[in-house]
């Protein structure tokens, strides 16, 4: 018993309900790569959809991987609003520093693996044309195969008067829970119309508002009370019924929506863990993946996500496996690489036109 009181002790402090904040906001921020280096990893076991990880958990685990879009939207919103926050931007200027992060990454990975889509007969040369106008994913161009980077785009565009607004409102949390349950509404009345085809950036909008919200306590430096944290904690259990419930709903109900419930409780539990426990081990790894989460996306949801191909012709079983874990590694490497070439690249442009002004 002593030593599992100490252990508890370690997690929470003395615990009494005298002291009635166990962690920040800030803590989001704080591990914020981190977080996403998680959801990186989420989404690639998303992305291997013929990885058996045998266990009925883990196979369910494996098959919610998009929720690590949610994780990415929600931690950039927090990030942006907290930026915005701090300190004012032309709206031009946060535009540019926004686009000129995601675009050039871009360029370099997604029309050259469209071009070689085209030459393999798998989509048609306007395709090409519609990836290079970041237009794919909106005008439902055929075979079009990645529609993140044009919605994170758009969510960009919208950022700044969203953020202002929020920052306008006296209560923030009622315009978060107005701009959610309208977000609901908006993609049930798209699915009874049959517009599928951009629900995949209309489910992603509450939590992207609420990453705003969150955000903008966060700059506020809000502490999370005892009372505040089993509230998010009944929030992920509400999600978990959600999961086991929809099934009976008499009209379609996306899983997407799980993630309005889970995302940000699991954010903050992932914090805590990270800022309570001796994990700095794990914590630079996982830092690591999340400061090059870009461009091994890109990379995953493209080249990588189209090897699925090749395990047709592997037997089932310990082959999978094998080719699985040197996939990751070389799209982990093979990003990162990336990564630090797209920062050298930015950094002699500016150097270079610095240069050029004095």
């Amino acid at each position: 018993m002593n030593f599992m009181r100490k252990q508890f002790e370690v997690l929470f402090g003395s615990f009494s309900f005298k002291k009635k904040n166990i962690m920040s906001y800030t803590w989001l921020s704080k591990y914020r790569s981190e977080l996403m280096g998680v959801a990186m990893i989420w989404v690639m076991l998303f992305h291997a959809w013929l990885l058996d990880l045998r266990l009925p958990v883990l196979k369910k685990l494996r098959e919610l991987g998009f929720g690590g879009v949610d994780i990415f939207l929600f931690l950039s919103a927090l990030g942006l609003a907290m930026s915005l926050a701090r300190r004012e931007q032309p709206y031009g200027t946060f535009v540019q520093r926004r686009f000129s992060r995601v675009l050039p990454a871009y360029y370099l990975v997604v029309p050259l693996y469209a071009l070689w889509q085209w030459w393999t007969g798998a989509i048609p040369l306007s395709t090409v044309g519609w990836d290079l106008t970041l237009l794919a994913y909106w005008v439902r161009a055929e075979g079009a195969f990645n529609w993140y980077i044009p919605a994170l785009l758009v969510f960009y565009l919208l950022t700044p008067p969203c953020v202002a607004l929020l920052r306008r409102v006296r209560h923030r949390f009622l315009l978060a829970l107005a701009v959610t349950v309208g977000g609901v509404a908006l993609c049930q009345w798209m699915t009874a119309l049959n517009l599928w085809g951009w629900l995949d950036f209309f489910y992603r909008v509450p939590i992207y508002f609420i990453g705003f919200w969150v955000g903008l306590m966060a700059t506020e430096d809000r502490k999370i009370s005892i009372p505040e944290a089993l509230g998010w904690l009944a929030l992920l259990g509400a999600g978990m019924a959600f999961l086991a419930l929809r099934k009976y709903s008499p009209t379609y109900v996306a899983t997407c929506y799980l993630f309005i419930f889970t995302t940000v409780p699991c954010c903050l539990l992932g914090a805590f863990c990270l800022e309570k426990l001796p994990l700095e081990w794990l914590a630079k790894p996982l830092r690591l993946l999340g400061q090059c989460s870009l461009e091994i996306y890109l990379l995953n949801a493209s080249l990588f996500i189209a090897t699925n191909q090749i395990l047709s012709k592997l037997t089932p079983g310990a082959a999978y496996y094998g080719y699985y874990f040197c996939v990751f590694v070389l799209n982990i490497a093979m990003g990162v690489g990336l990564h630090f070439a797209m920062e050298w690249g930015r950094k002699a442009v500016s150097g270079f036109f610095k240069e050029r002004k004095a």
